[in-house]
């Protein structure tokens, strides 16, 4: 089975913190972040030329301007520091349910700071080993990384080849002219993001807006989507968006990265393929489009599990998972089918 890989954006973030971190701090989409971070001071005795709230256009601005290269290292100073300061709440999140959704064949990459991805990783592993893997394309607070060796993970954890301790991934700051080949772990993690959405047969996209000020997250997706034009993976492959914009305006923007009817739109993280066919999803879309067999949707995730609820729900399915031999064929998912449908 082809992996499912899935793209965040801040609004993934938001949906995992709806009501803060476990300090009450808040994460924003760019616009209006400076305000809702309260970072407003630092622009106080400066006279923008834009009167946007966007971040990106602020700090393209700041950038540019010679004159203000103190309050462009204050702001990433400050950004950086706010973002690595939150922390995950001691109750499952998004983060958790969609980490424990997917497997190591399956990929998660975010264009997002904060730490809380990670965060959720470590505690999801004490529940399975069998977890996605994890890319952050614009850097992240809670990443770092070794030059020598090209290995990353958790800050301050030593490389597993030499020894030496990891060193903090720096954050791709909203220029509008990003630079991903300067800084050599984002480069790596671009690469393997674009190696991975071209071998997915699924694409989950949650909270991401496509800012279209961004060429090179752009030129990514369409890279791969340009990959699949015409081949039978195109006919297969089935887009799903988890975004709380309209419909019809979340068709329009992804109209060129979708093919026929295989797409999917929700607001809800649990009404969504990971969330209602967990660690599966790619299989339910097989059996139930290519079969035509009957699923059971009652057997996903539930807002409000806790994490007992948790485990309890993933017994069956880890379970056979150890017991499945890995490798390309189809591991059991018999759960998720009526019982008259229970032999594939």
């Amino acid at each position: 089975m082809k992996r499912h890989t899935v793209i965040l954006g801040a609004g993934a973030t938001i949906a995992a913190i709806p009501k803060g971190d476990k300090n009450g701090k808040k994460s924003s989409v760019m616009v209006g972040l400076i305000e809702e971070l309260g970072l407003g001071d630092l622009l106080e005795n400066i006279n923008l030329k834009t009167k946007s709230k966007n971040l990106e256009d602020i700090y393209s601005e700041l950038y540019e301007r010679k004159d203000c290269l103190n309050e462009t290292k204050a702001l990433e100073e400050q950004l950086y520091n706010y973002f690595n300061s939150l922390e995950i709440p001691d109750i499952p999140t998004i983060y958790d349910f969609l980490i424990l959704s997917l497997t190591t064949r399956d990929m998660i990459v975010t264009f997002n700071w904060d730490p809380l991805l990670v965060q959720a990783y470590n505690r999801c592993y004490k529940i399975s080993k069998d977890l996605p893997n994890l890319h952050f394309l614009h850097g992240n607070t809670g990443v770092a990384f070794c030059k020598v060796h090209d290995e990353y993970g958790m800050k301050n954890m030593p490389c597993p080849k030499c020894g030496e301790r990891l060193s903090p991934v720096p954050l791709l700051y909203p220029v509008k002219e990003k630079n991903y080949n300067q800084d050599q772990y984002i480069n790596n993690a671009w690469d393997t993001a674009l190696e991975s959405i071209k071998g997915s047969h699924m694409i989950t996209i949650f909270g991401y807006s496509a800012p279209s000020s961004d060429k090179e997250a752009i030129s990514l997706l369409k890279k791969a989507w340009e990959h699949m034009k015409g081949t039978t993976m195109e006919e297969l492959r089935e887009v799903s968006i988890i975004d709380i914009e309209p419909e019809d305006s979340l068709a329009k923007k992804w109209s060129n990265f979708t093919y026929s009817d295989h797409y999917y739109f929700t607001d809800n993280f649990f009404d969504s393929y990971l969330g209602i066919f967990p660690r599966r999803s790619g299989e339910m879309l097989f059996a139930t489009t290519v079969l035509g067999l009957q699923s059971n949707n009652n057997n996903g995730f539930k807002e409000g599990m806790t994490w007992r609820d948790i485990e309890t729900s993933l017994v069956k399915l880890l379970s056979d998972e150890k017991t499945t031999e890995k490798s390309e064929d189809y591991p059991t998912y018999n759960k998720y089918f009526e019982e008259k449908n229970n032999k594939i």
